[in-house]
């Protein structure tokens, strides 16, 4: 009975803040992009610059490539990319564990 009240008391709720601000549940079409979509994309672009590090480095250390500044390069901008994905996965997990945390 009273998760009842509660799911109500939030859905009605919702409806309110729906109608003061003119906003509407995002509708899923064809155009629009996911939260999941935008983090494949992401974890898309990290492997693709990994790979592209690797590869690079193997033509160095194989003597394919002799251009050592294009190597260093691509494996700060893979060093970067990944340690920005820990750091939004860091922030992500902290923002689970306040909502975790919470009392209503």
């Amino acid at each position: 009975m009273v998760s009842s009240v509660n799911a109500v008391s939030l859905q009605n709720y919702q409806k309110s803040l729906e109608k003061l601000t003119g906003f509407n549940k995002v509708s899923s079409t064809s155009n629009s992009s996911t939260f999941g979509n935008y983090l494949n994309q992401a974890v898309s672009g990290i492997s693709q610059k990994m790979s592209s590090m690797d590869k690079a480095t193997n033509n160095v250390i194989s003597g394919k490539e002799n251009d050592l500044g294009s190597v260093m390069v691509k494996m700060t901008e893979a060093q970067l990319s990944l340690e920005t994905a820990v750091q939004v996965r860091n922030k992500a997990l902290d923002a689970y564990d306040d909502l975790k945390n919470m009392q209503f």
